[in-house]
């Protein structure tokens, strides 16, 4: 509590402004939300935007080790800044823009503003805490506020950012190696309708028996020598895996090997269709626009902060399920429409590859 108090006396007191009123920035400097894959995915679809209006200006992200591959993909990144005090120092008032994405004050962030001091700092969404929140924290400029059901993609698009500078609408960019791609290309058969299952995350999961009774029924019987399903690599896939072949043995099922995360980009850009859970999966087929089957627990604001941002034509639908309080509880889907979609859209890509029987 007093470190927190001696940290507030320690912070700036910046002027408070409605919008930002000056030229355009010469460099912007992105915090994102938090140091998941997901949120990398999405904050790509921010760097493509800022990107397209200011070309010219020097973007750089703060990252760490586990977000920063998913950045190098997108291509769009000019500037790492790692969170460490000697990173910190090292890019004292070289940024015109700082855009604080994450969701909180905390201190280490904080701090690290009173050590980078950009010219201006730009917040969004900020939840209320009992030491820091913006009735105390007086060291940003503009606060553009969102909603709590605004989807993270469109914090720049609902801000007077975008129509000031002319923003184009949001979508995630990645583009994987062709080491990668060359690499992942052997996990397949060739001559396969390619159907990468993502049916586990970090704190959810899709029950194996739904998912049984989806592919039961979507598969048509005599498609069955023409599709291959694998399996996305988790830590418990292997036992995931055994329960699923026990409830549907007549198809072909496999299991993704161990991949790096630049190799797992590659795996999912491989796939013709890709089933998967509330989760960063999800986001990287977005991003790669891959035919998406999408499922989510009926619980906001997480259903629609975390909306899939889908490329126009994408084929995709998002399946929720029934009411539910909690974001993590991704069971009981009602399974009509994903079998009706998940059937048509096996059909239609089978005929345009001249498998379909």
């Amino acid at each position: 509590m007093i470190a927190k108090k001696l940290l507030l006396l320690f912070l700036q007191n910046r002027r408070r402004l409605l919008k930002y009123n000056q030229a355009q920035p010469n460099s912007i400097l992105i915090r994102p939300l938090g140091n998941a894959i997901g949120d990398a995915v999405v904050h790509t679809a921010h760097l493509q935007q800022l990107k397209s209006a200011f070309p010219n200006t020097k973007i750089g992200v703060i990252v760490t080790e586990q977000n920063k591959i998913i950045f190098e993909h997108s291509h769009l990144v000019d500037e790492y800044i790692h969170r460490n005090i000697i990173s910190y120092i090292r890019n004292y008032k070289k940024w015109d823009w700082l855009l604080d994405f994450e969701n909180n004050f905390n201190s280490a962030s904080l701090f690290m503003d009173r050590i980078l001091t950009p010219n201006i700092i730009i917040i969004f969404r900020k939840k209320y805490k009992k030491y820091y929140n913006l009735e105390t924290v007086k060291s940003y400029d503009i606060h553009y506020e969102q909603k709590d059901h605004t989807p993270l993609s469109h914090y720049l698009s609902y801000s007077p950012l975008a129509k000031q500078f002319s923003l184009p609408a949001p979508y995630s960019v990645l583009y994987p190696s062709d080491f990668s791609r060359k690499k992942v290309k052997v996990y397949w058969e060739v001559n396969k309708l390619k159907i990468l299952l993502c049916p586990q995350g970090s704190k959810r999961q899709i029950p194996e028996n739904e998912l049984a009774e989806l592919l039961t029924s979507a598969i048509n019987s005599k498609y069955i020598t023409q599709v291959e399903l694998m399996i996305s690599y988790t830590n418990t896939a292997d036992d995931y895996y055994r329960n699923l072949v026990a409830l549907c043995p007549q198809f072909k099922i496999i299991r993704s090997p161990k991949t790096s995360l630049s190799e797992y980009l590659a795996l999912i850009e491989s796939a013709d269709i890709v089933l998967a859970v509330d989760g960063g999966s999800l986001h990287l087929a977005c991003a790669l626009k891959k035919p998406l089957l999408s499922f989510f627990a009926n619980s906001q604001p997480n259903l629609s902060v975390w909306t899939p941002l889908v490329h126009s034509g994408t084929p995709h639908i998002n399946i929720i399920n029934h009411s539910s309080c909690n974001s993590n509880d991704t069971t009981n889907f009602p399974l009509e429409k994903a079998i009706d979609w998940l059937h048509k859209e096996i059909e239609e890509q089978l005929d345009k590859k001249s498998l379909l029987n």
